[in-house]
């Protein structure tokens, strides 16, 4: 006790650092305080950081409470300057951790699709920046509180050095930093990974009869209603929505579906959605569906892309006037009414173009399903008849 203050007292550190505040004092924690308050605000409300901003400001505010420190004490002050400052640089560079994570999942979520588990993930990772940004600045403020009472008491230097505990405001720090990095590095693998798929075998598309090779190993992930691909060498592009093929040792027992689809199973009259980056495998005498959302049988089905375009999983005959053809599994056919049908079968690895005019064009299911390719109008085995024009958006996951 003191002078009237009882520096244990919380209270009478707070009397005391108010009589010892000067101008450059205020300068320093208001300084702490933008910080907090920009950084809390870009979170909760924009979800978004300005790098050059943030980095100015933290660079800002160490700069500032180092020349606070030398101005108060002239002496000692070299380590706890130098550990101040090495905080410092932890959370910044936790801050760019800030900015690239933000910037990840808010891509995905604007680019690929809303997630909800995305959503939560953000949500989770703002809170800690909160949290994070709310324990540095109350440890700052107290550095600064114990700054102030030791010069209105600068006999007692000594009392001061312990009061600050550089040690333990860096062991603060170094817990702060974590609680920002760790998050950071382990939501930005999740998204980053999510709705991508790794490629290490031979993949190529046919699109307007021309085939298209791609470099491998390569990434395929969603972007929006479409599919990217990157290859080896960094080269990224939009896939078509034709299949996109793995061949394994020269055969082809798997594709992947580069646009949103709708899986039709006659049989049962079902139709449901697969979403673009599915893959459909043939394994085990089944074909396996799957993706993000699961892995799910299918059977006696074929794919529609709601336009022009069908997949099919079973030798299949297509008649086209009075040509007669049978197809190997994972062919795919587009036909333009009046206009052409283009067909490429991998199990020949052929592509041939017919002309529709004067012509009709059938695809005949195992089960007597027969398809009219070129007015997608599907006739039942009971006679029924089935307009195909759709938008698979709008289905049901058939994964779901």
């Amino acid at each position: 006790m003191a002078n009237g203050f009882d520096l244990n007292s919380r209270t009478s550190r707070i009397k005391a650092a108010v009589a010892g505040f000067d101008q450059f004092d205020m300068l320093t924690l208001s300084v702490i305080i933008l910080r907090l308050l920009v950084y809390l605000g870009a979170a909760v409300i924009y979800h978004d950081y300005d790098e050059k901003l943030f980095i100015a400001v933290a660079f800002t505010e160490a700069a500032v409470t180092a020349l606070s420190f030398v101005r108060t004490f002239r002496r000692d002050v070299i380590v706890g300057s130098v550990i101040r400052l090495i905080g410092e640089s932890l959370l910044a560079g936790a801050g760019l951790g800030v900015i690239w994570v933000n910037g990840i999942v808010s891509d995905y979520l604007n680019n690929v699709q809303k997630r909800e588990s995305v959503i939560v993930m953000l949500v989770v990772f703002n809170i800690l920046l909160v949290i994070a940004e709310a324990m540095r600045t109350l440890f700052a403020m107290d550095i600064m509180l114990a700054a102030s009472t030791s010069k209105h008491r600068k006999s007692i230097t000594k009392e001061f050095r312990m009061r600050i505990r550089p040690k333990v405001w860096f062991i603060s720090m170094i817990l702060c930093f974590c609680l920002l990095v760790v998050p950071s590095v382990l939501i930005g693998s999740i998204v980053s990974g999510r709705d991508s798929v790794k490629v290490d075998s031979r993949i190529y598309q046919v699109i307007k009869s021309e085939f298209v090779l791609y470099e491998y190993p390569a990434t395929v992930r969603k972007q929006g209603t479409g599919t990217i691909i990157t290859d080896k060498n960094d080269t990224e592009q939009t896939l078509a929505e034709t299949p996109l093929y793995f061949v394994q040792d020269a055969v082809t027992e798997k594709i992947g579906v580069a646009g949103t689809y709708a899986l039709l199973q006659p049989a049962i009259s079902s139709t449901k959605r697969v979403d673009n980056l599915s893959i459909i495998e043939y394994k085990n005498g089944t074909y396996e569906v799957s993706s993000e959302s699961g892995t799910r049988e299918a059977s006696d089905f074929f794919l529609y892309d709601g336009r022009d375009t069908y997949i099919f999983f079973e030798e299949t005959p297509i008649t086209i006037g009075d040509i007669q053809i049978k197809v190997s599994p994972f062919t795919y056919l587009t036909a333009i009414s009046n206009g052409s049908l283009t067909l490429f079968d991998p199990g020949s690895a052929s592509c041939q173009t017919f002309s529709l005019i004067g012509r009709d064009a059938y695809a005949v299911m195992r089960d007597g399903t027969k398809i009219d390719v070129g007015t997608n109008i599907l006739i039942k085995t009971d006679g029924t008849e089935q307009m195909l024009f759709m938008n698979p958006a709008n289905l049901s996951d058939f994964l779901g």
